[in-house]
């Protein structure tokens, strides 16, 4: 499938310390085990062009790009009629295609001849074609539509395009193999998966520089973000699984295993569900986000490479590269989430069949609130109960029918964090402790989110992200419940010492000794000469200290460590 000497080939199993998929605490239902269909649910396979790649959609979903390697052209699926509507001819070997948001225009990385076509999608026509890279493969358009940002896989560097003049207007340099592209929907940092350094990189669009490179991949190929930008998914086709990035923290926080050779993945746009092609065993993952697990593998499909969802999130378009056709997959029927607390009001996502003409929606036999959105998905809102218990959809006046189990969870309750204040940068990891916290999804400091790094139902901790200015934030744990516990963190400055008095005392210590500054107040330890001293915090800028013994007269550092940092006063005190 891929252009000759543009990946290595994959390697079976994961490597050493792999991360495995997060285990649940007791008590709490998954969906059950994993389903593995003898036949695709697509309702149609549509012919399109020689050696497809990759799909877009519009924003509107009326209309499917596809791109095909070996026929140099772009076929165009009408997703009303599920008919391919026109071919697009291009230059050699068209790779990723993106559509800008207001779908004006698709962009088409042309591998063969280092350019990218420029579609008018209303006419569907090459309009312009923007020369200067080097083997493009991976492309995003930014979400205000502005840049392009292009793998180019021969020059080892990610190019910036203007989409506003369709010029080259900057190029970030890689390590090597750079691939897939992902922007974050705030459009503030793109993430690059390198698949010849078995890397991540993040580039900050403000700067157009790398601002971190996350390791611990193999093989790293594809990378979606999720729809509130908390996390990033990275299909690792060495490794066999998913990898999942915090993107607040850019650490690797989990991994779903047990894909064959996963290349391709996509997010709902509801931030629900995630697909993985894997061409291993010819399948599509379907992963439920909100409970980190594989619901269903949908086998049947030939080599699939890559896939785009509907805006409404009811379908999957999957391209399959060997029989040269493109797949339509529905949506796994369910409810999502099927977890939440007992007061109710969890908003819940209805998936199903024919579901339309809907009049009742019941959790349990209690009536819920709902909303119709299409044939395919309801939007309802859990009711107040204290018990796991079957949904129940009324279709017209007779039929009823069970779509899935609502499982009622005790509110969340936030008791404490610990520690409660630490430094501007940030960076300790921070415990809550409570109950009811299994489904926390993100954990916020004042405005700032940050996804977990553990998640057990009376625990979780996280990175404490960095603050610009010292003092009280609230930190809010959010669950998929929408519960919530608030607490208090404190961020502290850099303390600061501007005297010491008196500069002098006896060798055989317990003299007294006040000690002036700045951001004294969370002062941890007090150390004269390396030894310990005792202390008691009179204000933020004063510290009474009872000085220690010393082995020998002299001068000795005075070092003042806070949650904020250390302040060192060099020879401030003299042991005489």
């Amino acid at each position: 499938m891929a252009p000759a000497g543009t990946g290595a080939g994959p390697t079976q199993g994961a490597p050493a310390g792999a991360l495995q998929s997060p285990v649940h605490a007791d008590g709490v239902p998954g969906r059950g085990d994993v389903r593995d269909t003898d036949e695709p649910l697509s309702v149609d396979e549509i012919v399109v062009g020689h050696t497809p790649i990759w799909a877009a959609i519009t924003p509107d979903g009326r209309r499917v790009y596809v791109t095909n390697f070996g026929a140099g052209s772009i076929s165009v699926i009408d997703t009303r009629t599920r008919d391919v509507i026109t071919t697009i001819g291009v230059t050699s070997g068209p790779w990723e295609i993106a559509i800008t948001p207001d779908g004006l225009r698709a962009y088409a990385a042309c591998f063969g001849t280092g350019s990218v076509a420029v579609i008018d999608t209303a006419t569907n026509t090459v309009i312009t074609t923007i020369e200067g890279l080097d083997k493009p493969l991976g492309l995003k358009v930014t979400p205000d539509g502005s840049r392009l940002y292009v793998a180019s896989l021969g020059g080892s560097r990610v190019d910036v395009i203007s989409t506003a003049t369709d010029t080259l207007i900057a190029s970030v340099p890689m390590s090597s193999g750079p691939r897939g592209v992902a922007v974050t929907p705030d459009g503030a940092q793109v993430y690059v998966t390198e698949e010849g350094a078995n890397t991540v990189e993040v580039i900050d669009t403000a700067t157009d520089t790398v601002i971190e490179t996350i390791t611990g991949f193999l093989l790293p190929r594809g990378v979606a973000v999720s729809p509130d930008g908390q996390r990033a998914y990275v299909s690792e086709y060495g490794g066999n699984r998913l990898g999942v990035v915090d993107t607040a923290t850019h650490a690797v926080v989990g991994a779903l295993t047990g894909l064959s050779i996963p290349l391709g993945v996509a997010v709902s746009h509801n931030g629900v569900l995630a697909y993985a092609t894997c061409d291993g065993d010819d399948s599509v993952a379907v992963i439920d986000l909100i409970r980190n697990e594989m619901i269903d593998k949908v086998s049947g499909f030939h080599g699939p490479s890559w896939l785009v969802i509907t805006p409404d999130d009811v379908e999957v378009y999957v391209v399959n590269n060997r029989n040269e056709t493109v797949s339509v997959l529905a949506a796994p029927s369910g409810g999502y989430p099927n977890v939440g607390p007992m007061s109710g009001g969890t908003p819940v996502t209805i998936i199903g069949e024919g579901l339309g003409n809907t009049t009742a929606v019941r959790f349990g036999g209690r009536p819920a609130s709902f909303i119709i959105v299409n044939n395919r998905e309801i939007q309802a809102v859990s009711p107040l109960l204290a018990r796991d218990v079957s949904i129940d959809v009324t279709l017209g006046q007779r039929t009823t029918r069970t779509v899935d189990r609502f499982y009622y969870l005790p509110d969340s309750l936030l008791t404490r964090i610990s520690p409660t204040s630490g430094p501007l940068g940030g960076g300790g990891t921070l415990t809550v402790t409570g109950r009811g916290l299994i489904t926390t999804t993100s954990v916020h400091f004042g405005n700032v989110a940050v996804t977990p790094s553990s998640v057990l139902d009376d625990q979780v901790t996280v990175t404490v992200p960095a603050a610009q200015t010292a003092g009280p934030v609230p930190v809010t744990v959010v669950t998929r419940s929408n519960s919530y516990g608030k607490a208090t963190y404190t961020y502290v400055g850099p303390p600061s010492i501007a005297s010491v008095t008196p500069a002098t005392g006896s060798t055989a210590g317990g003299g007294p000794v006040l000690i002036e500054g700045a951001g004294l107040a969370f002062t941890e330890s007090v150390t004269i000469g390396g030894a310990a001293a005792a202390f008691g915090i009179v204000s933020p800028a004063r510290i009474a200290v009872v000085t220690p013994p010393a082995e020998a007269p002299g001068p000795a550092d005075v070092v003042v460590t806070t949650a904020g940092g250390t302040a060192t006063a060099p020879g401030a005190f003299v042991h005489t």
